[in-house]
């Protein structure tokens, strides 16, 4: 993205001068027995996603030195679920202390959505029992941290922007297509938010007209036709069990997406991530690429690329760390 030194355009500069105080300066405590070992800071980075809770630890560097999950009980009440989250966050705090000797900053978040902005609210399609469930205050009751949030495909185009497949590219388009499917779209540098904080939701473009019903409401949403839980319900098989022909037309349907988004919005790079469009590889990516040329015809919009996220499954967590930092800098700007 164009300037790396702001991470509100996709990432932290370790080598700006004021980074030490915009990232939170790591201390060098002096006791009677001589200098300790320098603390690292990190931001608490947690990933919200439709099958799992994944917790992290990520330095202003982006180096993520820690991460656990639990998965996500379909048909638990929304207390069971704030209750394994709490889990593995305590966990995560413990290792901090202990294990890596680093100092929490902030907790970052990255969610499946819609959200209410800065996660005040959560109602991830794919967790039935969390409707406007409160996640930032009980967060920030919980670890006794400033929490930052944002949409997890945001978060990856934050993560992507800053180190990796996007890195100096002013305009972008980030999606995951795992549980679910999700979009951040960076424009001249600038991460959209829209009115609510949701721009970008791409899971939610029609491709299927008169298809199947999403999560939504509505019917043909490239989340119903080609979502992780979409395969499932279409094929009767997990999503790590897919046939070519279904590695195919996901990849088809998520090409002909990206084409609607780079025609509208003037990009020329599409930057995928999650664990199905990961999984599915080379046959995915290829179908997507053939269907992106094929309906990218504008002189400014052909030639467009669709790419593997370079982050792979760290992504979600970098992004939600980056998330954290941004929330942190914003902060002492006074945003």
């Amino acid at each position: 993205m164009t300037d790396h030194g702001d991470v509100d355009a996709g990432g932290i500069d370790p080598n700006r001068p004021d980074a030490s105080t915009a990232a939170g300066a790591a201390e060098h405590p002096v006791s009677d027995s001589g200098p300790q070992k320098p603390r690292t800071d990190v931001v608490l980075a947690i990933d919200i996603g439709g099958t799992k809770f994944a917790a992290g630890l990520v330095t202003a560097r982006g180096e993520l030195i820690d991460r656990t999950r639990v998965e996500v009980e379909k048909n638990a009440l929304p207390e069971a679920h704030f209750d394994s989250l709490t889990g593995i966050v305590r966990q995560l705090m413990t290792r901090a202390r202990e294990q890596h000797h680093a100092r929490i900053r902030a907790v970052g978040v990255g969610s499946a959505g819609p959200i209410a902005r800065n996660v005040e609210s959560v109602s991830p399609v794919n967790i039935p029992a969390w409707r406007e469930f409160p996640l930032r205050a009980r967060l920030d009751d919980l670890t006794g941290h400033a929490v930052y949030g944002d949409l997890d495909a945001k978060a990856l185009a934050l993560a992507e922007g800053w180190l990796g497949a996007a890195q100096g590219h002013p305009n972008f388009c980030a999606m995951t297509v795992s549980t679910g499917v999700g979009g951040g779209i960076v424009l001249d540098g600038e991460l959209l938010d829209g009115m609510t904080g949701n721009a970008g939701h791409i899971g939610h473009v029609i491709v299927e007209p008169n298809g199947r019903r999403c999560g939504c409401g509505a019917q043909g949403c490239l989340e119903a036709e080609a979502s992780g839980l979409a395969i499932e319900a279409i094929t009767g098989r997990p999503p790590t069990e897919p046939t070519y022909e279904i590695m195919q037309r996901t990849g088809t349907l998520v090409g002909r997406a990206a084409a609607s988004v780079c025609n509208s919005l003037d990009l020329s790079l599409v930057v995928v991530g999650g664990s199905v469009a990961l999984g599915f590889a080379a046959t995915f990516f290829h179908a997507a690429q053939v269907s992106l040329d094929e309906h990218c015809k504008l002189t400014y919009s052909r030639g467009a690329r669709i790419t593997p996220s370079r982050l792979a499954d760290s992504g979600p967590l970098i992004g939600a760390g980056a998330v954290g930092w941004r929330g942190l800098r914003r902060a002492r700007r006074g945003l």
